[in-house]
């Protein structure tokens, strides 16, 4: 028995894979992929450790992620712990075999942004690019293995290659030269990162059109608080200059409410914001006070209650302008993943769109489909039989 269980990021989820590979020969073995971005993550990897503990108490157990980065003492129980450090260097070249439809293939690690909300420049503070090489030699592994659709994951993938000269934008260079290459994804993307550069470089990939660009707020003030380093101007210019090369590209971004100071007037800046930019999706987070962080001292002072308007005011927002969005997709035709899930056929679209299939479908394969018909609630397509990918 080989248990993997991984919390929080795509990247945790590439290294909870590599791990199983490092470990292959154990039996009887759990893995423990902890988080820390919240203090609920961490709370939640505390408890998923000690229930694995009750629960397979023969077996071989590694504890391993953030969370072990921080507090490794609450998890000296395990057989092995390994901090982030430690970790990356177990599984240094060790390709994964996950057992999804999409490969997520990790290009760095480490962020030296200073954000004040966030803990992961403290305990991801490395910053280690894989190798151009190895980078292709994988994705061309993950397409022999039968994958067509390759996510590129990291810390802060924006800052690939600063540790030994080359850039986001030679990678992807690169990557377009590979014959037969999967569709690539960004996971995301931060706004500092979107320049003309890049811009050209995905327009020669066989690109998945969906960015998420973590703006955070677009306020000015709340912002600055955050330590962001840009302003809703320079965002504005991004957001843009993306829809304006890729028009039909899905955009989504992490925002947070209730950050201290944010109050109504903040709040509808990042509103309007949002209502005025080609926005499809969003993560919304509640404030919550993160020990460690440079914001723990400004306290909580916005009200659960007011953070749960603001949340679903942002969430009804979103909601409204996906489903204008999927209306204007309906009778074209689009390439989809096909996951199975309870027994029916999933697909997602190169541009972030579950759709529904009612007809069979080959799990794990690239088929063209067409959108049929549109609801607040979903996305209907058919297959295109023709064009079904069985590689």
């Amino acid at each position: 028995m080989q248990k993997l269980i991984n919390l929080g990021c795509k990247l945790n989820q590439y290294e909870g894979y590599c791990l199983l590979e490092k470990f292959s020969d154990i039996n009887d073995l759990v893995i423990i992929n902890t988080c820390c971005v919240t203090q609920e993550a961490e709370i939640k990897s505390r408890k998923k450790f000690r229930q694995a503990l009750r629960k397979f108490p023969g077996a071989t157990t590694v504890a391993t992620g953030c969370a072990c980065r921080i507090h490794p003492e609450e998890y000296a129980q395990a057989t092995h712990v390994l901090d982030n450090v430690a970790r990356n260097a177990a599984i240094k070249k060790i390709m994964p075999k996950p057992n999804k439809a999409r490969y997520f293939l990790k290009i760095q690690d480490g962020c030296d942004m200073k954000c004040t909300y966030c803990i992961v420049s403290k305990v991801r503070s490395r910053i280690e690019s894989k190798s151009m090489s190895d980078i292709e030699q994988e994705i061309l592994r993950a397409r022999g293995l039968g994958y067509r659709e390759v996510v590129l994951v990291g810390a802060n993938i924006g800052l690939y290659g600063r540790d030994f000269g080359d850039s986001l934008e030679d990678l992807l260079s690169a990557i377009g030269n590979i014959s037969d290459s999967p569709r690539i994804r960004l996971s995301s993307i931060e706004p500092f990162f979107v320049t003309e550069q890049l811009i050209q470089a995905l327009k020669n990939l066989p690109l998945c059109r969906h960015f998420h660009i973590p703006i955070q707020s677009a306020d000015n003030s709340v912002l600055k608080m955050m330590n962001r380093n840009y302003d809703s101007a320079f965002l504005s210019q991004a957001i843009n200059a993306l829809h304006d090369e890729f028009p039909d590209a899905s955009l989504g971004a992490d925002i947070i409410v209730g950050f201290p100071d944010e109050g109504d007037k903040e709040f509808m800046s990042t509103y309007r914001f949002l209502q005025e930019h080609p926005f499809t999706h969003l993560h919304v987070f509640p404030y919550s006070p993160r020990p460690g962080t440079e914001a723990y001292p400004f306290g909580d002072p916005i009200p659960k209650s007011q953070k749960k308007k603001r949340f679903w005011k942002l969430k009804e927002l979103i909601a409204q302008k996906n489903y204008e969005y999927r209306k204007q997709l309906v009778n074209r035709k689009f390439g989809a993943i096909i996951e199975r899930k309870n027994g029916k056929c999933v697909g997602l679209t190169d541009n972030y769109i579950r759709v529904r299939i009612e007809e069979h479908c080959p799990a794990n394969k690239l088929v063209e489909v067409t959108i049929e018909e549109v609801t607040e609630d979903s996305t209907k397509a058919a297959l295109c039989s023709h064009k079904t990918d069985h590689n």
